[in-house]
């Protein structure tokens, strides 16, 4: 019976950071448990997020007319501006190529820089656990996992992107079309776009997985576990909307 049941483990068990990759979205606790043990496997869902993420941005500056895009923002973040000061903030704000261009690395830029902060908080709320036994780096590593959705709400917002008429006056919703801003319809001028850019599915899918990876990894509780992954995302969303009301 043991035996059987050792097979029947072993057979369920992660053993490549390809399966991972997959297993994921349908076996997020079993990925968890190999990647206690697995070194250097969180490269893959990093490249493939580093590469995919920038691409909507990097599209949407393509398709979209970016002068009706630069008067809008400005619209929204200087509106009290004469028209000299406008014209200086246009120069700031560049082409669309230049815009397509700093897609392509500040997109991977912010989730470095993101993916550390998380990685600190995580490192910090667990060193008092006494199963958890790993370091900074470890859960570095596990917030590329946690992102993992993101290339799903990437590829939609591809398929939409790619179906746009160059020229378009498009929101950037379009870039997040798991999110309720894009649920919504929220316009580009619209000051609660950005919070609801991110109460989004794939950031909702993100958190169980963080709360997954926090009940294989320490001795917390299923609740503990759901209120620390969530944390996070509360401040960012509480923060974006206290800049709105402030609008």
């Amino acid at each position: 019976m043991s035996e059987m049941q050792n097979d029947h483990n072993n057979s369920n068990a992660v053993t490549n950071p390809i399966q991972a990759c997959n297993d994921i979205f349908i076996r997020p606790s079993e990925v968890f448990k190999a990647l206690a043990v697995k070194d250097n496997w969180s490269w893959l869902p990093f490249i493939l997020i580093a590469v995919i993420s920038c691409l909507p941005a990097y599209l949407y500056f393509g398709v979209i007319d970016y002068s009706w895009y630069v008067d809008a923002q400005l619209s929204v973040l200087a509106p009290n501006a004469s028209p000299a000061e406008l014209e200086m903030q246009r120069s700031y704000m560049g082409t669309a190529e230049s815009a397509k261009s700093s897609a392509l690395y500040l997109t991977p830029v912010m989730l470095v820089i993101v993916s550390a902060i998380s990685a600190l908080y995580y490192t910090i709320v667990t060193r008092n656990d006494d199963k958890s036994i790993h370091s900074f780096m470890d859960w570095y590593g596990v917030q590329w996992w946690t992102m993992m959705p993101y290339i799903i709400g990437a590829v939609v917002s591809l398929a939409i992107l790619v179906m746009t008429e160059p020229g378009s006056q498009l929101s950037p919703s379009a870039m997040a079309p798991l999110s309720m801003s894009f649920i919504l319809g929220l316009d580009i001028t619209n000051p609660w776009l950005s919070v609801m850019n991110e109460i989004r599915v794939d950031r909702i899918w993100g958190i169980i997985l963080g709360a997954s990876c926090l009940q294989q990894w320490t001795n917390f509780s299923r609740n503990k576990a759901y209120i620390v992954a969530t944390i996070p995302s509360i401040i960012l969303i509480a923060f974006l909307t206290l800049l709105a009301s402030l609008r």
